[in-house]
């Protein structure tokens, strides 16, 4: 997901789980540059979070049910 580039030649590539902690400040100022796998999953992500769900019909009690009356002992 992440590339680091140690020199101009050479990089190495980390996922968000396998990313060292020295990188992780340059992670949230946007500094590492995503590979172009992560957008694509970033895309499909956003595209099945973004697709409405149908909702299920509500569906309401005909009729309250009464309860048993209890019997009291005389």
């Amino acid at each position: 997901m992440y590339e680091y580039k140690v020199t101009t030649t050479k990089s190495l590539f980390y996922c968000g789980n396998d990313l060292p902690t020295f990188l992780e400040a340059r992670k949230k100022a946007g500094l590492l540059t995503l590979t172009s796998k992560n957008s694509e999953n970033l895309t499909s992500a956003l595209d099945v979070l973004s697709t409405p769900t149908p909702e299920a019909p509500v569906v309401e009690d005909p009729s309250p049910v009464k309860k048993a009356a209890k019997k009291t002992a005389k």
